[in-house]
């Protein structure tokens, strides 16, 4: 009887073996799927541009590619664009008219977890954190967009 057993024991264990190892089709669409030249992070796909347009310019760019401009919603989602962003200011989606509170071009109202320096309507991530100046200055910008799995 235990040789029956261990027989069956050796057996699932190479059942398992060779389907662990079995090739798989490749999907068309691996685990992260960004349009080229976008990096995935956390959920969302984003595009750090290069050239260098207005922040209402910036913005209709990011609509042409079915993106907005960048909403930063944590702490590590800061840490990611800062870090990918490279030394240049980039656009990001945080507007507001002046004596009014800031808000993210989703509609949702800037809860003030970080500071914004400068006294601008729109918001740029620099090489500190976040500062506004006026939105017809010309700097490279970060779409966002949904990851499509």
């Amino acid at each position: 009887m235990a040789i029956g057993s261990l027989m069956l024991n050796l057996a699932l264990v190479v059942i398992v073996c060779v389907l662990a190892v079995t090739v798989r089709e490749p999907s068309s669409c691996p685990a992260v799927c960004c349009p080229n030249g976008w990096i995935g992070y956390q959920g969302k796909c984003y595009y750090f541009a290069k050239a260098e347009r207005n922040w209402t310019s910036s913005k209709m760019h990011c609509s042409s590619l079915n993106a907005s401009l960048a909403v930063v919603d944590s702490q590590e989602e800061m840490v990611f664009m800062m870090r990918y962003k490279g030394n240049a200011d980039h656009w990001i989606g945080l507007q507001r008219n002046l004596s009014q509170p800031w808000k993210w071009i989703n509609g949702t109202i800037f809860n003030d977890w970080f500071a914004i320096l400068g006294g601008g309507s729109c918001a740029y991530m620099n090489h500190v954190g976040i500062a506004s100046s006026s939105c017809s200055r010309e700097e490279p910008w970060i779409c966002s967009k949904p990851l499509v799995k």
